[in-house]
């Protein structure tokens, strides 16, 4: 059950980070350029990036209950704060992850509440993108590829 939960939430992370990075790129390209992108794209790739973001915080949560993270600090919590390794796994990642999924949650409010583009624009290069810079910078790059 855990390798079938960490290669979804392996798999569901390339999916994350192309429809956040997308969405990201079509906004500054349409601030830069003057022109308004199409408003069903930018509706999808926010919607696609909140829907695999929340579905990788639900199997990162399985996978830190069920693996090894969750016993190893809960019966030697000391010992896992000093190794900077397991405690970047068991209370970093897991933290800050959790952390860049609200404020992905946040942006998506309010880039559907926005009345205009300039609006809808903000919204996304503010919450996405800093939910983006939180999430990449505790993605463990050298075991998704």
């Amino acid at each position: 059950m855990y390798t079938g939960l960490l290669h979804t939430h392996r798999l569901l992370a390339y999916f994350f980070l192309l429809a956040t990075v997308g969405l990201l790129f079509l906004t500054l390209y349409s601030r830069i350029s003057g022109k308004t992108p199409s408003a069903s794209a930018r509706k999808f790739l926010s919607t696609f990036a909140l829907i695999t973001g929340h579905t990788q915080l639900l199997l990162g949560l399985g996978l830190y209950f069920v693996g090894p993270w969750f016993s190893l600090l809960t019966s030697n919590t000391a010992e896992v704060m000093k190794d900077a390794d397991l405690r970047w796994f068991a209370v970093e990642h897991l933290t800050v992850n959790i952390l860049g999924i609200v404020l992905l949650t946040i942006g998506h409010s309010r880039f559907k509440k926005a009345a205009d583009d300039a609006a809808k624009d903000k919204a996304i290069l503010r919450y996405f993108g800093l939910a983006f810079l939180l999430i990449a910078s505790r993605i463990p790059w050298d075991r998704l590829f």
